[in-house]
């Protein structure tokens, strides 16, 4: 990995200014990536009766400040299953029965930190 910086222009400060949001774009773009791929699993590995479930299941995001993010892929809530009219809270139950969450990160989380580090360094390179 190299950096390279054009000392002609004055721009080297910003340049540097800049490195840290660009990393944290990087690394946060990963992280949605896989969260969408990890939801997707979860759909497809989830029991089905009704599909609240199944429907329940979504990727959440936030952050606090600016260096700080959080991706979270979720199941119940939100939803209404239409048996119960209540919404689906059930989803830990049916997880410790039928895993369809944990098999889902377990296919997803080998190659993250890789992946994060080659996106780091494109954006850093840029």
């Amino acid at each position: 990995m190299s950096l390279r910086f054009d000392l002609t222009k004055g721009t080297v400060k910003q340049d540097l200014a800049e490195l840290p949001d660009r990393m944290l774009d990087a690394a946060f773009e990963v992280l949605m990536e896989r969260a969408e791929l990890m939801k997707g699993i979860a759909q497809v590995l989830v029991r089905v009766d009704t599909g609240s479930l199944r429907d329940s299941i979504r990727i959440e995001r936030g952050g606090i400040g600016k260096y700080w993010r959080q991706v979270k892929v979720r199941a119940g809530g939100y939803v209404i299953n239409p048996k119960t009219n209540k919404l689906v809270n059930y989803a830990g139950i049916v997880e410790s029965k039928y895993p369809f969450m944990r098999p889902a990160w377990e296919q997803v989380k080998g190659d993250i930190a890789d992946m994060i580090k080659a996106k780091v360094v494109i954006a850093i390179e840029r």
